[in-house]
Formats: C-alpha cells, sequence, structure tokens
C-alpha cells in the first residue's frame, strides 16, 4: 500500500519538480559578443554593485585574445545538457580578473573574481561573459570564467585582454 500511495504521488508531480540531472555544458560559441541585457539584480560584492542578465547574445568574432577597451564584451555561449529538458538548475558562475583586479574606485579594494548563482534551463542557450564599460575595467591580462554545478566545474572558458595600441 505505501508502495502504491508513494507512486501515485510521484505521478502527480510535474517535471519540473522532480530532481533534474544535469550532464555536461556544451559550450556553442567563445569570443566576442554583441550581447542584448534585461533585468539587473543588485549585488554589492560584484563591479558596478549588480549583475546584468543577457537576453540575447550573437558572435562577432571567435578570438580568445581581446582588446581591452571600453565595449568590448567577451565570453562565450554554452546549454545545459540533462533531463527533463526545460528544468530549472542552479548553477554558480565565478569570474577571476587579472591582477591586480578591477578597481572600482567607488570600491573598497580591487575586485579579483566575482561569484554568483542563477537558476537557467537545460537545453537553452544561454551566455556568460563580461562587458568593459569603464576605464577601471579595462585591465589586460587573463580573465577566466567558469560555470559549476553541484561542486563540478562544467565550463571554463580563459581570455587573454590585451593593451591599446
Amino acid at each position: 500500500m505505501r508502495l502504491a500511495l508513494a507512486a501515485a504521488m510521484l505521478a502527480t508531480l510535474s517535471p519540473a519538480a522532480l530532481a533534474a540531472d544535469v550532464t555536461r555544458i556544451d559550450v556553442l560559441d567563445t569570443g566576442t559578443f554583441v550581447t542584448e541585457t534585461g533585468a539587473v539584480t543588485p549585488d554589492a560584492n560584484m563591479p558596478h554593485g549588480e549583475t546584468v542578465a543577457v537576453t540575447g547574445a550573437t558572435p562577432v568574432d571567435t578570438a580568445t585574445t581581446v582588446p581591452a577597451v571600453i565595449g568590448t564584451d567577451f565570453g562565450f555561449r554554452y546549454v545545459v545538457v540533462g533531463s527533463p529538458e526545460g528544468a530549472p538548475v542552479a548553477l554558480d558562475f565565478v569570474s577571476i580578473y587579472p591582477e591586480p583586479g578591477l578597481a572600482d574606485p567607488e570600491a573598497d579594494a580591487p575586485f579579483r573574481e566575482a561569484r554568483f548563482t542563477r537558476e537557467k534551463a537545460i537545453g537553452v542557450p544561454d551566455y556568460f561573459g563580461y562587458k568593459l564599460e569603464e576605464p577601471w575595467e579595462a585591465v589586460a591580462g587573463e580573465w577566466r570564467f567558469e560555470i559549476w554545478h553541484d561542486g563540478r566545474k562544467l565550463a571554463e572558458r580563459t581570455f587573454t585582454t590585451t593593451a591599446p595600441e
């Protein structure tokens, strides 16, 4: 009887309510992009004090060496692979900036890295990257972007920004 009751209860749950299974992350495109933005989420631990959702990302160039100039938008498009399709999963995003870090004049110390968590859907392409908008962000060196799920690093891309000529 308990088994039948448990099976009946499971049958009433939607696929999204069941635990999603993340197999991997496939990287679709890497390089520079033109992006469209959406919702802004305040976050004092981030450069500019916020994270900005990207609603569209169009690839421009596949180079991983990019100029450290205002307006450069670089990163990668990815898709979470797993099941069920469309299920929400929590992903941890990590950005590691070149030394000596991003020295926002309004912050107490340079940002050497940033971390945040967002819910993303299995099977839906998305974008993770950074757009240089202020002179203090245009730091030459190695930038690393990572995506984690349940303590496993599933994607990583490294970019080298170069000083303008």
